[in-house]
């Protein structure tokens, strides 16, 4: 019996951390900087550095994904070297920075479905924040504002558009800073 437990629980264990993402809603595609959608900021990006930064759809409602279209733009602080798609069989019908793809045949999705790759350069040397956006591409299917999916039968379906907390994605503060305050200065804020 105690052969059997460590092994379930371990399997829990992973299963629990493999399903939280930052985003709780369902539909989301955002931009990430690991492939479980759980880092959407990055404090210290030196310069020239590499920095890969993962498209990923969460919560998805649906089990299979057929293609996806969705545009995306940047700052003079990060250069473009290229984009992998994570499908094999997919093929980008758009451009550079707006992506229309399809799928050879359908991809299963998950908790957190990695759908492309970008591969950024940080080429700021006064370490300026910096920042990606997401938006639907151009031409877009259904709304311009927000990124569609593809599913079974031809449904096209917008999804909504992960935003972070914190206002830059890279050199950008990433945490909450707990500073003592003193009643007065609270009140003082509100004036």
């Amino acid at each position: 019996m105690f052969k059997l437990l460590i092994p379930l629980l371990g399997a829990m264990l992973m299963a629990s951390a493999a399903a939280a993402v930052i985003d709780e809603d369902d539909n989301i595609i955002g931009l990430y900087f690991d492939t479980d959608a759980d880092s959407d900021c990055l404090e210290a990006v030196s310069p020239l550095s590499q920095v890969p930064c993962y498209i990923i759809l969460t919560n998805p409602t649906f089990s299979d994904l057929h293609g996806f279209e969705l545009g995306f733009e940047y700052g003079s602080e990060l250069l473009h070297l290229g984009t992998t798609l994570a499908c094999s069989e997919a093929i980008n019908v758009g451009s550079d920075d707006n992506l229309i793809v399809g799928f050879g045949s359908p991809t299963s999705t998950e908790t957190a479905t990695l759908l492309a790759t970008l591969d950024m350069m940080y080429i700021d040397m006064s370490s300026t924040p910096a920042t990606l956006t997401l938006h639907g591409s151009d031409p877009s299917s259904l709304d311009p504002s927000y990124p569609t999916v593809l599913l079974s039968d031809g449904e096209l379906v917008s999804t909504g558009l992960h935003s972070s907390a914190f206002p830059h994605q890279m050199n950008g503060v990433c945490a909450y800073v707990d500073e003592p305050a003193a009643w007065s200065d609270v009140k003082s804020m509100f004036r």
